[in-house]
């Protein structure tokens, strides 16, 4: 029997609304507590701080969250050949199997190259190794301007007691909408997640207005109303993820 991927409403059904909205809202009104109790980790700031330098501000900056491999980032690199792209992924592992790391590793210390915290891997693409909340609060800081955010890992989390570990309920999620940006691109192979990322938005666009704060949602309220899309190009796999779904006809 063949490996069904995608996951739906019977495998995973999805979450009360009014318990979405509590956790979205409560974590929008919170996010400076957040960040107060929660040090950003010393190897990011270390690999925030190296990867700095290398990062040309006067062009565009997209931001590949959760890259894995870099086959997304690469990809955007050539779509995007004026912008510099950043993607960014936790795994010294993931980081190291991209097709540039491995062809530079017959001519060079391969135990030196996957322990760096960051590769020029293109004339505009970086790859970073960093826990991606921190990371994204170092580019806060820094006040980069983030012109497009790319999260293409499909972070599933299926397990109801696990859903603060997915991206809309957890407690940065507001710095994702901080981040700022023409618009945030998700993709997953499950439909209900991208629905409740996009409900998300709406539940914090609800606590920022009755709260009178700033609308970090309100940049991305439109399209979160239209809600998912479905992937109809599959001429080219975005992530080893998507190329693993299309091999089996997902």
């Amino acid at each position: 029997m063949a490996t069904q991927y995608t996951i739906n409403d019977d495998v995973c059904p999805p979450i009360d609304e009014a318990e979405l909205r509590k956790i979205v809202q409560k974590h929008c009104e919170c996010l400076q507590r957040f960040t107060k109790n929660k040090p950003i980790a010393q190897h990011t700031s270390a690999a925030f701080d190296q990867i700095l330098p290398h990062i040309d501000t006067t062009k565009k900056i997209i931001l590949d969250s959760g890259c894995g491999t870099g086959r997304s980032t690469l990809l955007l690199g050539e779509i995007y050949p004026s912008h510099t792209i950043i993607g960014v992924d936790r795994s010294f592992v993931r980081l190291n199997r991209n097709c540039i790391s491995k062809k530079g590793d017959a001519d060079s210390d391969s135990n030196e190259n996957n322990q760096r915290p960051f590769q020029a891997v293109s004339s505009n693409v970086l790859l970073v190794r960093a826990e991606l909340s921190d990371f994204w609060r170092c580019c806060l800081d820094a006040k980069l301007k983030v012109d497009q955010h790319y999260i293409l890992y499909p972070n599933p989390y299926p397990k109801k007691n696990r859903i603060k570990k997915r991206f809309y309920a957890h407690p940065s999620f507001p710095i994702i909408l901080n981040l700022g940006g023409s618009k945030i691109v998700v993709r997953s192979n499950w439909e209900g997640y991208l629905k409740e990322f996009a409900k998300s938005v709406e539940y914090a666009d609800e606590l920022y207005v009755s709260q009178e704060m700033e609308n970090l949602a309100l940049p991305y309220l439109q399209d979160a109303k239209v809600g998912p899309k479905e992937r109809v190009d599959k001429t080219v796999a975005w992530t080893n993820f998507e190329k693993k779904y299309d091999d089996v006809g997902e």
